[in-house]
């Protein structure tokens, strides 16, 4: 598909291009978590100023989600064309100019227009953009570097919340809204100091070459050649930008099942496990405590599985294993646990293990494909993850309605979080 990287800017770390990459990607982590925040907490207050329904704010929120993974495969399209750095200055433009202009809206339609088009796009293809920018430069420390880069979700988690509350106390909805853009737009500097450090870039050598046309005497001949040659040239244009040829390898289908399941065994945790806390016997402030502390754990296994694996204490492939068996257990188990700290343990196992596996399968994606392949592979995935939580996403709230209990629906989630376990081990063995 594509060719070999150079290595002319790497360092044994990635340099100096390489932590910029890693500012960017966490910079972007951070300030998509703001965009999502803000209209968490401020889901009754727009309620009541838009005059609208409660389930349709909340649907902006999911409809932004579900746009940027139908945009995501043109993530490594936009970064060839205009450069990781502008690509990353352009999103993050998009970004503030959403949450801004969301503050001079006055209907829900209005605030879903400008959240799916602008910040679900560059939701989307920033995300590929930063984190095939960080692939690309590093080798030995991919996993640290990766996993440093993803706990800007974390700490927009805890910087936000209380941020947008105060925003909202002192200065109102629409003011709030104002201020949060405002610092969104900064993520467009850390783009800028992309653009400023030249990133290593594809070897184009051996991309697809255009073939050279013989002449035809015989005019429907020459139509029919015409045809077969634009035809043939837009089937090359789209496997050499989207990377189509990944549909056919059967080891990318192998790691987005694995990167699928475990995505959408998280979401489903973070949507429904506060109710199922509730339907065990806990309160809500009990529930809130176990998500607060599964919160830290998520944050501790996201920073400590680099060393881990770079450092050789244990392969990325038996620390994946690992976590697959841990959280499909703790899965099981949280729908029977009725005590406070066997629940504890169960929320702070499955978000552990959620912090390795997140940066982890994006390891496995670069050591099966390559970093050649980097941005189709996570831009596909995407859409594939996007594609199973709008078309699967509801089952569990549907077997919570039809059993009464969430018993079924949380073993439904530890059996859709042990499947990646099979194409895991089918990938280990095709290593051998």
């Amino acid at each position: 598909m594509s060719g070999a990287v150079s290595n002319s800017l790497e360092g044994p770390d990635g340099g100096r291009p390489g932590w910029v990459a890693v500012l960017a990607l966490w910079t972007k982590n951070f300030m998509v978590t703001g965009i999502t925040k803000v209209l968490g907490i401020m889901l009754p207050i727009l309620q009541f100023q838009l005059t609208s329904q409660m389930w349709i704010i909340g649907w902006i929120a999911s409809l932004t989600t579900a746009t940027s993974g139908f945009v995501a495969p043109f993530g490594g399209l936009v970064s060839r064309r205009f450069g990781a750095g502008y690509a990353m200055m352009t999103c993050g433009v998009m970004m503030s100019a959403a949450v801004i202009a969301g503050s001079f809206v006055e209907n829900s339609l209005q605030l879903a227009l400008l959240y799916m088009l602008l910040a679900g796009t560059a939701k989307g293809i920033s995300n590929v953009v930063a984190k095939e920018a960080v692939g690309r430069c590093f080798t030995k420390n991919y996993a640290t570097a990766n996993g440093i880069a993803r706990t800007g979700y974390s700490v927009g988690l805890i910087v936000f919340a209380p941020l947008v509350q105060l925003f909202l106390d002192t200065y109102g909805w629409r003011g709030t809204m104002l201020l949060v853009g405002a610092i969104i737009m900064h993520s467009v500097a850390s783009g800028a100091v992309m653009v400023a450090t030249r990133q290593p870039e594809l070897d184009q050598s051996h991309a697809y070459q255009t073939l050279p046309q013989t002449e035809h005497t015989n005019s429907s001949s020459a139509h029919e050649s015409t045809l077969r040659s634009y035809c043939g040239s837009l089937r090359k244009f789209f496997f050499k930008n989207f990377e189509v040829g990944l549909l056919l390898n059967a080891r990318y289908w192998l790691v987005a099942v694995i990167s699928c399941c475990t995505l959408y065994a998280y979401t489903m945790w973070i949507v429904y496990f506060v109710s199922q806390a509730q339907s065990n016997g806990f309160t809500l402030e009990e529930a809130g405590s176990f998500v607060t502390i599964a919160g830290i754990a998520n944050l501790f296994g996201t920073i400590s599985q680099g060393p881990i694996t770079d450092r050789g204490v244990m392969s990325s492939w038996t620390l994946v294993a690992v976590c697959l068996v841990m959280s499909s257990v703790s899965y099981f188990a949280s729908s029977l646990l009725t005590s406070y700290w066997p629940m504890m343990t169960s929320a702070v196992l499955i978000l552990f293990s959620d912090g390795v596996l997140t940066c982890q399968t994006d390891v496995l994606v670069k050591q099966v494909l390559g970093v050649e392949l980097l941005a189709g592979a996570f831009g596909w995935i995407a859409l594939k993850v996007t594609l199973l939580l709008v078309a699967l996403g509801f089952l569990p709230g549907l077997v919570y309605d039809l059993t009464g209990s969430y018993t079924a629906a949380f073993l439904l989630i530890g059996s859709v979080q042990a499947v990646p376990l099979v194409p895991l081990l089918m990938l280990i063995y095709s290593q051998r």
